[in-house]
Parts: structure tokens; C-alpha cells; sequence
């Protein structure tokens, strides 16, 4: 059984300063336990899930906004046990690490010297992490070194797109998904360049036609414009089972895939079956 846990699901400047909704990114437990994308509120986030930093084996960051890297530093410590065991993989962009154009390194030389290894990645890349074979696809974004994530979970191909705006190489690259993660940051009434908003998604999930498609990282404009009002959107124009994540949802990904509320340990799986 594979899981996705979302301990954040508010993207973009404004829903994050306000943190509208939480922004700690996505935990991927399969064999081992993978930390992606930990903005703001990750460390918080895990705290009222009761997971200890320091069973963490990866540290994952797809570009070099703060959204996505603001806790990183933190999660890295957790993971190192306070730099005194030297542990786990950082993996990331080279922006993340190097800085370039408009960006500085957003990961100092000190947290990266405390992995046990670090691995710089481009569109492109196959490495391990967790115990998984994972690709490394391009983005674009504002970002041009941000990558997106395709893991071969035990459950199968679990897609994650990152902030892009669709284009014919994000369909290519995440063909075959049981699982497509979007980060949708606009909605159907407002464009953002270089990011997707709903018609966008609309027509890469039909293409792509994986079982299950999870929105999350929604920006202040998707949330205002009401969030379940692009889900019945999405679906009804792609035909694919659609479903917008929750702060504190787990994804479980076996045979069947269902949801849940991580945070209430006896809540009943939901069934989100394809009918």
C-alpha cells in the first residue's frame, strides 16, 4: 500500500502568507518515507499528525519558490537528528541549490552538506528515493530549472506535475499515471502565466486519463471562486475521476484508491473508485 498525505493543499503568495489553507507540502510513504515540497507549515503540520521529522529518508523540492522549500532547512535538521547522523537524500532542482537568474540558494551549504546525499536533477533524470525508481519531468514555470515527479510506487506510477502551465510535454511525460497530482493555482475565471489554471488541467487530465486526479496547491483566487465548483468542472470535461485534496487527506493507493482524514485516526476510507 502506498499513501499520499497532504499536510498542505493552499499554493501561490496570498494563500500562503495568509495560509489559507496549510502549504507543507506531501508526504509519500512506500517503503520508506519521502517528504515533498515542505513550504511553510510543514514541520507544524507534521506535529498534529504526530510524525516524527526524523523518520524521514528524503527531502524532495521540485524549484525554488518558498511555497515549496520554506521548511526544508528544518526537515533536513529532523532527518539528520540535528546534523548529528548523517542520513537520507536531499533531491532537488539546481535552483534550489545553486540559485541563478533572480534566485539565491535556498538551501544553505551547511544543510547541504548534513544528507547523506544530494542529487541535483533535471528534466530528464532517473534516480532512487524511498525505495522508489523516480523520473524527473520538466515544468514550465517562472522557474526554469523546476522539475515535476513521476514515482514508481509498489501501487504504480504516482504523477506529480509541479507548477507549470500545460503543455504538450507534461502530457508526454506523465502518460500511464494511476495518479495525477496537479497543482492548480488559478481558476477558470483568471491565467497566470506559467502556471495552470482550470481549462488547463481540464485538458491534460483528459489526455493523460489517469484513474485518480488530485488537485491541491490552489492559489487565493481558486479557493475564492470556490474549489469544488473547478472539481465539477475538471470532471465533467475529462471524463476522470477528479478529486481536490484536503489539508490532513491521505490518498491510499492499493487495488482500490480511497481517501481519508489523516488527522482523525478512525475515520472510514472513502471509496474514489473510477465507477
Amino acid at each position: 500500500m502506498t499513501s499520499l498525505t497532504f499536510l498542505g493543499t493552499g499554493g501561490g503568495r496570498f494563500a500562503t502568507i495568509y495560509q489559507v489553507r496549510a502549504t507543507g507540502g506531501i508526504i509519500i510513504q512506500d517503503e520508506g518515507r519521502l517528504h515533498l515540497d515542505p513550504g511553510p507549515s510543514a514541520l507544524a503540520g507534521m506535529k498534529s499528525l504526530s510524525l516524527d521529522p526524523s523518520h524521514t529518508d528524503c527531502v524532495m523540492v521540485s524549484h525554488c519558490h518558498p511555497d515549496h522549500y520554506a521548511d526544508a532547512e528544518m526537515l533536513i535538521e529532523g532527518m539528520t537528528q540535528g546534523g548529528y547522523r548523517r542520513h537520507g537524500k536531499l533531491i532537488t532542482a539546481r535552483s534550489v541549490l545553486e540559485g541563478g537568474g533572480r534566485f539565491t540558494q535556498a538551501i544553505s551549504r551547511y544543510h547541504q552538506s548534513l544528507p547523506e546525499k544530494v542529487i541535483k536533477v533535471a528534466p530528464g533524470d532517473r534516480f532512487h528515493a524511498s525505495g522508489m525508481v523516480v523520473e524527473a519531468t520538466p515544468t514550465v514555470h517562472s522557474d526554469p530549472d523546476g522539475v515535476g515527479f513521476i514515482f514508481h510506487t509498489g501501487a504504480g506510477p504516482v504523477s506529480y506535475i509541479g507548477d507549470s502551465e500545460a503543455n504538450e510535454c507534461l502530457y508526454r511525460s506523465h502518460l500511464g499515471s494511476r495518479v495525477l497530482i496537479v497543482n492548480l493555482t488559478c481558476p477558470t475565471s483568471s491565467k497566470i502565466p506559467k502556471h495552470m489554471h482550470t481549462e488547463d488541467a481540464a485538458m491534460l487530465i483528459s489526455k493523460i486519463r489517469p484513474e485518480v486526479a488530485v488537485l491541491t496547491h490552489f492559489g487565493i483566487g481558486v479557493i475564492v471562486d470556490g474549489i469544488e465548483a473547478q472539481v465539477r468542472y475538471i470532471e465533467e470535461a475529462s471524463g476522470v475521476r477528479t478529486i481536490a485534496a484536503e489539508d490532513f487527506m491521505t490518498i491510499d493507493i492499493g487495488k482500490r484508491i480511497t481517501s481519508r482524514n489523516a488527522i482523525d485516526s478512525d475515520a472510514k476510507a472513502r471509496d474514489n473508485r473510477l465507477p
